[in-house]
C-alpha cells in the first residue's frame, strides 16, 4: 500500500491530501476557513490528481471554522468522482448549518468515529489508522499556522496575500538557518514566531505544554515590540536578529537590535524593564540585557543597541 500526500497551505486554510490508487481511495484533512480563493486553488490542484479515475473519499471537517459556498460546492464537485461512497467527518454545528439550509445533509453520508468507516464500508485497518493519524496531527498543522495568524494581527485581509511573498525569503531564514535578520517592523513578530517555534518543537525536547503555542506567540510579540519601539523608535530603517545555541545542558537565545541602547546594561530584575520582558523571565531560566556586539555592514557601524540573552536548561542545574 502506497499512500501519496499533497499538502496546501494559504493564509487563512491548512489542508492534507493523502490517495491510494491502488484502492481507489482518498483522505482529505481540512483545516481553518475554506474561502473562496483558497478553495477554488486547492480544487483545481486535486482535479489534476484525480480526474483520470473515481475514488471514495474521506474526508474529515472537525477543524473547519468556516465554510463559503465555494466550499460546499467544493464538497459537491468531488462527488462526481466518487466510486462507492464519500463520507464527511460530522462537523461542528457552525459548518452544520449552511449543509443543512441546502439540504446537503442528505447528499452525503456523515462518521463520528473513524472506527465506524470500518464497518459501513470495508476499508482495510491500515487506511483508518491513517485517518486517525492525520486527524490528531492536526495540532500541530495548528502551530505551523499561527505564524500566519501572528501576521494577521498586523496587516489587514488584503494584505497579507501580497506580503507572504515577501516573507519568503524569512520564512526560509526561519524554517533551515540557526540565526534570522529580520527589519524593524513588529509585523515581522511572525517570522521571529516561526523561529522560535521551530526551536522549540524540533530542535530540542521540551514539553509543550511548558512552552506551548500561546507562550511561543508572547515571547515573539514581545521581544520584537520591545526592539522597534524601544531600539528604534518605530523606525523601519533597522535591523533585529535573533540566533541560538543548544547544547546538552541549556538553550540559548539571542534577540538583538542596534538602535539607540539603554545608557548602562541591565540585568533581568531591573525595574526599568517592561512588563513583557519581566515576563520573560516567567519562562526562561535566566534573562539577561545587555549592550549589543559591535556590528558593521558595508563599512557602517551600527548603533550600540541591545542583546537580550534568554536561557533555558534542559536538565536540572547543578
Amino acid at each position: 500500500m502506497e499512500i501519496k500526500i499533497e499538502e496546501f497551505q494559504f493564509v487563512n486554510f491548512f489542508a492534507r491530501f493523502l490517495f491510494e490508487k491502488k484502492l481507489n481511495i482518498c483522505i482529505l484533512i481540512l483545516s481553518g476557513s475554506m474561502d473562496t480563493n483558497p478553495i477554488l486553488q486547492m480544487q483545481k490542484k486535486i482535479s489534476n490528481l484525480i480526474s483520470e479515475r473515481k475514488y471514495d473519499f474521506i474526508i474529515d471537517l472537525s477543524h473547519v471554522k468556516y465554510i463559503s459556498s465555494k466550499g460546499l460546492g467544493f464538497l459537491i464537485y468531488l462527488m462526481k468522482y466518487r466510486k462507492n461512497f464519500l463520507y464527511l467527518s460530522f462537523p461542528p454545528e457552525d459548518i452544520l448549518r449552511p449543509l443543512n439550509l441546502l439540504s446537503m445533509d442528505d447528499i452525503f453520508m456523515f462518521y463520528h468515529n473513524p472506527d465506524e468507516l470500518k464497518n459501513e464500508t470495508g476499508i482495510p485497518d491500515e487506511i483508518i489508522q491513517c485517518v486517525k493519524h492525520e486527524i490528531a496531527a492536526i495540532r500541530d498543522i495548528h502551530y505551523h499556522m499561527r505564524w500566519m495568524k501572528i501576521l494577521r494581527d498586523y496587516l489587514a485581509q488584503e494584505e497579507v496575500i501580497k506580503e507572504m511573498q515577501n516573507l519568503t525569503p524569512y520564512i526560509q531564514q526561519a524554517d533551515r538557518s540557526n540565526s534570522i535578520t529580520l527589519p524593524s517592523e513588529e509585523k515581522y513578530a511572525c517570522i521571529l514566531y516561526k523561529f522560535l517555534d521551530r526551536i522549540f518543537s524540533k530542535e530540542v525536547k521540551i514539553n509543550r505544554k511548558e512552552v506551548d503555542d500561546i507562550t511561543v506567540e508572547i515571547i515573539a510579540k514581545e521581544l520584537m515590540t520591545n526592539a522597534v519601539k524601544h531600539g528604534y523608535d518605530n523606525k523601519k530603517e533597522g535591523v533585529i536578529e535573533a540566533n541560538f545555541q543548544v547544547d546538552d545542558e541549556k538553550i540559548e537565545i539571542n534577540v538583538i537590535d542596534y538602535g539607540k541602547g539603554f545608557s548602562a546594561p541591565l540585568d533581568s530584575h531591573s525595574p526599568s524593564l517592561s512588563t513583557g520582558l519581566q515576563l520573560l523571565k516567567k519562562i526562561f531560566d535566566d534573562v539577561t540585557i545587555s549592550e549589543a556586539p559591535t556590528k558593521e555592514i558595508n563599512g557602517l557601524v551600527l548603533g550600540k543597541g541591545t542583546m537580550v540573552k534568554m536561557t533555558k536548561y534542559l536538565k536540572t542545574k547543578h
